[in-house]
Formats: structure tokens, sequence, C-alpha cells
């Protein structure tokens, strides 16, 4: 019985340290660093291009094209965060992040 509770904790803490990843992914996204006034969500492929987080995580840390890098803006929790917002959240948007589409 303590074996099952245990894991139903470490079950529950996971889902909570989840969520509390993409709230802060997404005040990074729209307040912090203000990714939306870029990234408006506004692409061709109508969402169809889903973005892994190892991707997002890869451009947000070293940047692509004329998207600066944020390593030395973000902490790796931050870049880890705003990836999985992204990732996570970027499926229910119905056009996905167009200049994120390297």
């Amino acid at each position: 019985m303590k074996k099952v509770t245990l894991l139903i904790s470490l079950f529950f803490a996971n889902i909570s340290y989840a969520e509390e990843l993409i709230k802060i992914g997404e005040n990074i996204f729209y307040n912090k660093e203000a990714c939306v006034n870029c990234h408006i969500l506004n692409a061709a492929d109508g969402g169809n291009n889903q973005l892994s987080i190892d991707h997002v995580i890869n451009i947000v840390t070293n940047g692509y094209g004329v998207m600066p890098a944020y390593k030395d803006k973000l902490t790796k929790k931050e870049i880890e965060a705003v990836a999985i917002f992204v990732s996570t959240e970027g499926k229910n948007w119905k056009n996905k992040l167009s200049s994120f589409v390297q």
C-alpha cells in the first residue's frame, strides 16, 4: 500500500511540476520576453507541423536566422519551460509559429 501511495504522489508531483513549467513558459512567451510579438501564431501549415521540445530548446538557446539566442537571457529552466509551452500548447493553436518552423 505504501508503494502505491508513493507512486500516486510522484505522479501528481510530476503533473504539478509540468503545469508549473507550462505557466512559466506561457509568461515568458506572452510577457517576459514577448516572443508573441514576432511569433504571431500565423502560418500556412494550419498547425500541422508539431515542434518537438528538443527542437524548440535548440532554437531558443542558440537562435536561428534572425531570432537571437536566449542562452544568456533565460535560465535553462526558463528555456525548457518556454519550449514545453510552445510544444504542448502549440498543438491547440489553429496556426503555428511560422518563424519557429525552420
